[in-house]
């Protein structure tokens, strides 16, 4: 599967590491600038329980500070924390009723592993991982020889 495309902001902030034409970077960022999308309206949806709410308004406020999320992103965002509300949830009864249930596995197990396996895509995603964000390789301070070409 082929790697997702990176935005042009993030090529020139990482030094340009595939060594594309920096002049046609610097105008695709300025496209993808005015394409940005507005960060106003980032609050949980209503259908989120209140331990996703909580994560939601957590992350947000991460995300946002960086700027890796808009108002259109709120939807995979809450998808991220009501995985993570389950998984919790699952956890718990886990360990209220055991590993094992009737001498099988407890089948919140499986729920609990599929919960996981919905919040790595979503992290990932969203830059939520330590790898997903080595991925990313943002460096907020910027580089000073912006117009140096070599």
């Amino acid at each position: 599967m082929p790697t997702p495309a990176k935005p042009a902001r993030l090529q020139l902030l990482q030094g340009n590491p595939a060594k594309k034409n920096v002049t046609e970077l610097k105008r695709r960022a300025e496209r993808e600038e005015k394409m940005k999308m507005s960060a106003e309206h980032v609050i949980p949806p209503s259908w989120l329980d209140k331990t996703a709410q909580k994560e939601f308004k957590r992350l947000a406020t991460l995300l946002l500070s960086v700027e890796l999320i808009n108002d259109a992103d709120v939807g995979h965002l809450a998808l991220y924390c009501d995985a993570y509300s389950q998984y919790l949830s699952y956890k718990r009864q886990i360990k209220s009723k055991g590993m094992w249930v009737d001498g099988k596995p407890n089948p919140f197990i499986l729920r609990m592993k599929d919960a996981a396996a919905q919040m790595r895509s979503f992290a990932t995603d969203l830059g939520l991982s330590p790898s997903a964000r080595a991925r990313l390789a943002i460096n907020l301070e910027g580089d000073d020889d912006d117009d140096d070409d070599f």
